[in-house]
């Protein structure tokens, strides 16, 4: 962002359009306060410049330039309340405005435009959360958790972004940021000044100190797992030959009736999506069209989009008829998914008489976990959901401070810096110089900068805000 678009004044529609209790109008920026005086008229008469930071104050956006209602001589756009937040104590550290307006695409479109005709120009996406890591408020990656909170999808993971957001993250990111610049300062200081001390003793003292970075970033990164199920959830896949009830156990997950159930063999024929909570994990499940050999068209396609799922799946729930004998399609289809590492065999309708063979469905999955269900009565769908929150999580426990990295992109400078370690480290062991040691601390120094924003191009901002919209 250039010099001038930053000194500029930006106004958006922070809200989703369409029809509500309000709809807000936000402005940041050096002009927000006289471009609020030019179109907001109070009951006190007060002007918004005048009005002390962090109040709320009621009266109309008014029009000079129209004709129409007024009032006191002016065109009245709507009646509203507006909120004044003064530099640097407010969400982008400029003074900001917001217009809280009736909701409906009319009256705030008339507000932004009228807004933008007295100075302001439209913000661009993420660009009031880009001007606040500008100037200082957060980092880097404390934005992206911004994001990650309005794409939360359960409990969970709302927590982890909002403790990235309050700084965890950051915190995790600078204290190691800080032991290589430590790292790096002993090993100029050692070029200096070689001669006064045991080169040796200062060779395993760095060594050490790498290693223990080593380590910490190791744990960092492998948090990626864990912090990329509570943010984007497990895609998972119910699949099987028609009519096991593929679909009611889904009802059964769902806890309500999303997918059409009846007798007849072939019901679903697209996949369906629908996201459920499982202690906290977000499980996106997919119940795809019954695999079966068909010349109908409509039929191949929606099995062709099952296989098409089954291999894109986290976690696949094949599911198998208790009161059915297994057939050609199901061990067909457990050939397929029989070396994939996540699958549960599903054994459904165990509320009716027993024909199926378990013995021979242990051979064909001898490693697999099974789960007996009822998806009519609702048995074993708790046991269900317990065994898939075993199987995401390894048998281990969510971590319980719940920090993560956030993102490919942090992951990525996370790897790069740990690289950099691991390679000053075997540089030392070696015996190389340490000027060429020192080249790769740098190196860590400034790719673990990329995640919070110590050092980052204005290329790589812009992809990261390019994600956000507009309004935030």
């Amino acid at each position: 962002m250039t010099k001038m678009r930053l000194n500029d004044t930006i106004v958006a529609i922070s809200t989703p359009v369409g029809e509500g209790g309000i709809g807000i109008v936000r402005l940041s920026g050096k002009n927000s306060l006289k471009i609020a005086d030019k179109v907001f008229v109070s009951k006190s008469r007060k002007i918004p410049s005048k009005f002390r930071t962090y109040t709320v104050n009621y009266g109309h956006i008014i029009d000079n330039g129209q004709t129409g209602k007024r009032a006191n001589g002016q065109r009245i756009i709507d009646e509203v309340i507006l909120t004044v937040m003064k530099a640097p104590r407010s969400y982008t550290k400029e003074d900001v405005v917001e217009i809280n307006c009736h909701s409906g695409i009319v009256p705030l479109r008339k507000t932004l435009g009228l807004v933008l005709k007295n100075g302001a120009r439209l913000a661009e996406p993420g660009e009031f959360t880009k001007r606040a890591f500008l100037n200082g408020r957060i980092d880097i990656s404390q934005a992206e958790s911004v994001l990650d909170i309005i794409r939360s999808k359960t409990d969970l993971s709302l927590k982890l972004a909002v403790n990235n957001l309050e700084g965890l993250l950051s915190k995790k990111i600078n204290d190691i940021r800080d032991e290589l610049i430590d790292i790096l300062a002993r090993i100029e200081a050692s070029i200096d000044f070689s001669e006064e001390e045991d080169v040796f003793t200062k060779r395993k003292d760095i060594f050490n100190k790498l290693n223990k970075v080593s380590k910490v970033l190791e744990k960092l990164i492998s948090s990626r797992d864990q912090g990329k199920i509570l943010r984007q959830g497990i895609n998972t896949v119910i699949c099987g030959s028609p009519n096991v009830g593929k679909s009611s156990l889904m009802n059964a997950l769902l806890k309500e009736s999303r997918a059409i159930v009846t007798h007849l063999p072939g019901t679903t024929r697209d996949t369906i999506e629908e996201v459920i909570n499982i202690n906290g994990i977000p499980v996106v499940l997919v119940d795809t069209a019954g695999i079966t050999r068909t010349d109908h068209p409509v039929e191949k396609e929606g099995i062709k989009r099952s296989h098409s799922s089954i291999q894109r799946a986290d976690l696949i729930l094949f599911v198998l008829d208790h009161a059915r004998k297994i057939n050609k399609l199901d061990i067909n289809i457990a050939k397929n998914i029989k070396d994939k590492d996540n699958v549960i065999v599903v054994v459904n309708k165990n509320d009716l008489k027993k024909r199926i063979d378990l013995e021979r469905v242990k051979k064909l999955f001898p490693k697999k976990t099974m789960v007996y269900t009822s998806a009519i009565n609702q048995s074993g769908i708790e046991k269900l959901e317990k065994t898939i929150e075993q199987l995401i999580f390894k048998g281990k426990a969510k971590a319980p401070d719940l920090v993560s990295v956030s993102n490919d992109r942090q992951i990525q400078s996370l790897c790069c810096s740990s690289q950099d370690t691991k390679e000053a480290m075997a540089s030392l062991k070696n015996r190389l110089s340490m000027d060429c040691i020192a080249i790769y601390v740098r190196s860590a120094i400034e790719n673990i900068g990329h995640v919070t924003g110590h050092t980052i191009t204005e290329e790589a901002l812009d992809r990261i805000f390019e994600e956000f919209c507009v309004g935030k």
